[in-house]
């Protein structure tokens, strides 16, 4: 086999995600090592007599045994526990190397240390801990709370814990700046030194530069995006040219050609002790991230080979790259920055080529040198943009059509902007002239660049948004992207050999399905999601039609989470716009969130209280919604969702013109005009019943006096998030339901109040909490419900029947 290192690469991977998802266990894991190790021996030992009868033997088994030991060392990473995890909510002293400082804001930071053997943890300081730059390399002791990282809550989306472990961290000391303290001591030499440089250039970079064009610089030379706007950063993602603000590949292969040019590309040993040890230093001015790390890697193998006379594959060396990272930290493999950058890589590695002979072909031709000239230049990065935009739609949701087109100028531009800002480094400690006018050209070429991408900015033309493709659909492109453009597919299409295209076709995608099989989905499919968006109300209804109705959107004047938690978890669970939208009343909490939804994805109808005709102006304006998507709603309306699927609302009655008009202008608390619905799903019943207090209760009780089944509830989405103002006891009897939904996240108002749960409690309820579950999933199949949530920790899995009781 031709490049056996990408194949071992490839199985190794498979094996890390397969113990991700499905948790094989150790002990299986090394049963099947034996069971494939045996007839890989039995095979070695055949090979001196009949090489050519066994090689498919021996070929098959290496390749399972590296898929079982990718799965065994993250089964091994995964249960190696940093001591502390044992100790979450305690005070405690941590020591170690300080790694890396990070400033977010005046009044708070992060210091990461060394904390061997254990790897390393991360130390949340409130308060002024002084200038990065003094700190890194030190000797620090910390003294504070230890928690855990928080886990993914909603499904598909962000989970921090997991990232930091692909940084080696497990936990998080807590501390105020008070109780952290620095050894003056000798400080390590290299990370010390490289703070040192670093923070000492971009302060006196910040003194001279508009805050706009300094975040891009030092985005672009280090890698630190904490300076550059929300605002900003958010339209270089749309527009595919993000990579730019991040230390890669690409910033470090400009250092390496900067540098041969600097020195009159004089390829002799110390020329390459002396780039070697450059390269090494500015991955250490990067914080070492995955993509500076994979790439300073295969410049040193370059160069190695250069200097021992060896051929230099590219595509091998990446893969060989990307199994040693692997091998140090399974974990990588979950980093976006390595799935990006070893993505990109791989795409240009395998592709490049083809595009070449076809350039070549086309040269034969006679075509006109100049078109030839600009395809060459603008292969490459044609060949990223194809290759990337299917991950870049799993991991991100949006496809960039501008990607195509701006990467052209911002790489040129990047050309020349990196290595003028290195040039800046050393001149910045001398200061004077040249550093000023050197400043200057930089932030004009930074300021051209924000203009490029202000140009190529064009939501609905530049951009869209995408749902993200499956995981099959994502192996099969790969695997065929890869496959189509490797010397083998040609050399077998040359000889018009169709069986064996034929068979590696099912080999892809029967190898993508299998693995689609293998991993699952967290994408629930038809049911109930109560979503954790904070401190605030959600409930997401799919029914099996593939209708999508959202009950709430939660909401924070603090943080958009109609844009950062509704949308992302909306398009990875393959939902492309809301049927229907109903706000139970237009409080925060309840209302801000769908408003923020609605300006990033269509709704098709919008629903709420009846009383809001009076403020249908405000709610056009607020959601940006048409006077046809409003409907609105009273007791005694039924919304007809799907089969056997469809929303009773119960409460508040119609009332006449003149009473609505009065609580509007009495300004009456909205709570109590607060919309409660019975959603009934194949004979699974809800009770959502907003922020309603015991008044409401009361009169919703003496409403339905004479028709009390019209209550009862298999699930109770508890009132004003568990205050101790609702959910009464003679309330809890007449709904009678068998599970009871916090909807609640963290709060300054004692919710949910102790008395609340004990009720629950007393009465047999079984109690779900976003706060400490996570996303609460009542997923039906047939006529099973499912029910689970988000985070291991407080687990619980239960099987219902699909008859309710309060059916009918």
């Amino acid at each position: 086999m031709r490049r056996p290192i990408i194949f071992l690469f490839l199985f190794f991977s498979t094996g890390i995600v397969l113990e991700y998802h499905a948790k094989i266990g150790l002990a299986v894991l090394i049963f099947l090592i034996l069971v494939f190790l045996a007839p890989f021996a039995f095979a070695l030992g055949k090979a001196w007599n009949t090489s050519r009868h066994w090689q498919p033997v021996r070929l098959v088994c290496l390749l399972f045994i590296s898929l079982l030991l990718g799965s065994t060392m993250f089964y091994l990473a995964e249960n190696d526990r940093d001591p502390l995890e044992a100790l979450e909510g305690k005070k405690y002293e941590v020591h170690g190397r300080v790694v890396t400082v990070q400033i977010k804001d005046e009044t708070s930071s992060q210091v990461l240390i060394t904390a061997a053997p254990y790897g390393k943890r991360l130390i949340q300081v409130r308060g002024n801990i002084g200038n990065p730059g003094e700190l890194v390399g030190k000797w620090a002791v910390g003294y504070g709370t230890i928690v855990l990282p928080a886990q993914r809550k909603n499904p598909n989306l962000f989970d921090y814990r997991l990232y930091l472990k692909t940084r080696d961290v497990r936990v998080i000391i807590q501390a105020n700046a008070q109780q952290i303290t620095f050894d003056e001591g000798r400080p390590a030499f290299l990370p010390a030194a490289a703070a040192r440089l670093k923070y000492g250039f971009t302060d006196r970079l910040k003194d001279t530069m508009n805050p706009e064009a300094y975040g891009i610089i030092v985005g672009m030379l280090f890698g630190d995006r904490s300076f550059i706007g929300e605002d900003i950063y958010d339209a270089f993602q749309k527009n595919g040219i993000a990579h730019i603000l991040s230390v890669s590949g690409i910033h470090v292969g400009i250092v390496y050609l900067y540098i041969s040019k600097l020195l009159g590309n004089r390829k002799t040993i110390f020329f390459y002790l002396l780039t070697s040890s450059f390269l090494v230093f500015y991955a250490a001015l990067s914080e070492f991230s995955p993509s500076v790390v994979r790439a300073v890697v295969m410049i040193f193998i370059h160069i190695f080979s250069k200097i021992l006379w060896r051929p230099y594959d590219f595509i091998s060396c990446t893969a060989a790259c990307a199994l040693a990272m692997l091998v140090i930290n399974p974990f990588y493999l979950f980093n976006t920055g390595f799935q990006l950058s070893f993505t990109a890589v791989f795409c240009l590695a395998s592709a490049l080529p083809w595009s070449e002979r076809m350039l070549d072909q086309m040269q034969q031709k006679g075509k006109p040198e100049l078109l030839i000239k600009m395809l060459r230049y603008s292969a490459p990065l044609l060949v990223i943009q194809l290759g990337m935009a299917p991950l870049t739609a799993y991991l991100f949701n949006y496809f960039s059509a501008a990607s195509f087109f701006a990467n052209i100028p911002i790489i040129a531009l990047s050309g020349v902007m990196i290595p003028l800002g290195i040039s800046l480094i050393p001149l910045s400690f001398l200061g004077g002239f040249v550093f000023g006018v050197g400043a200057s050209a930089v932030e004009l070429l930074a300021e051209f660049m924000i203009c490029i991408n202000d140009f190529f900015y064009l939501p609905g033309v530049g951009f869209i948004s995408v749902v993200s493709p499956s995981v099959f659909l994502l192996l099969v492109y790969y695997g065929s992207f890869f496959c189509f453009s490797s010397e083998l597919f040609r050399v077998l299409y040359q000889r018009n050999n169709r069986r064996a295209i034929i068979l590696i076709c099912t080999i892809i995608i029967g190898s993508s399905a299998l693995i689609h099989f293998a991993i699952g989905s967290e994408n629930p499919g038809a049911g109930l999601i109560f979503l954790d968006v904070g401190q605030g109300d959600s409930l997401h209804i799919k029914t099996p039609g593939g209708k999508n109705i959202l009950i709430d959107g939660g909401g924070s004047q603090n943080y958009n989470v109609g844009q950062n938690v509704l949308l992302p978890y909306l398009l990875k669970s393959g939902v492309r716009e809301i049927d229907l939208a109903i706000a139970t009343h237009l409080h925060d909490d309840h209302y801000l969130g769908l408003t923020q939804l609605a300006k990033e994805m269509r709704i098709k109808k919008f629903g709420t209280y009846e009383i809001n005709r009076y403020r249908e102006a405000e709610l056009l304006e607020e959601t940006g919604l048409k006077e046809e998507n409003l409907i609105y709603l009273k007791a005694g309306d039924r919304i007809q969702l799907d089969q056997d699927v469809w929303i009773d609302v119960l409460y508040p009655k119609a009332r006449t013109a003149e009473e609505y008009q009065r609580i509007l202008d009495q300004e009456e608390d909205e709570n109590k005009s607060s919309l409660m619905m019975r959603v009934s799903y194949r004979g699974l019943s809800v009770l959502m019943t907003g922020d309603i207090g015991f008044d409401g209760e009361t009169e919703l009780m003496r409403q339905y006096e004479d028709a009390p089944e019209q209550l009862r509830s298999d699930i109770l989405k508890v009132g004003h998030h568990g205050s101790r103002f609702s959910t009464g006891d003679e309330f809890l009897e007449s709904v009678a339901p068998e599970f009871a939904v916090f909807q609640v996240g963290k709060n300054n108002f004692g919710h949910p109040h102790p008395t609340v749960i004990e009720k629950c409690s007393q009465k047999g309820i079984m109690i779900y909490r976003n706060d400490l579950n996570g996303a609460i999933i009542f997923e039906i199949e047939g006529q099973i419900w499912h029910i689970k949530v988000l985070l291991p920790k407080n687990m619980h899995i239960k099987k219902l029947t699909g008859i309710s009781k309060a059916a009918g």
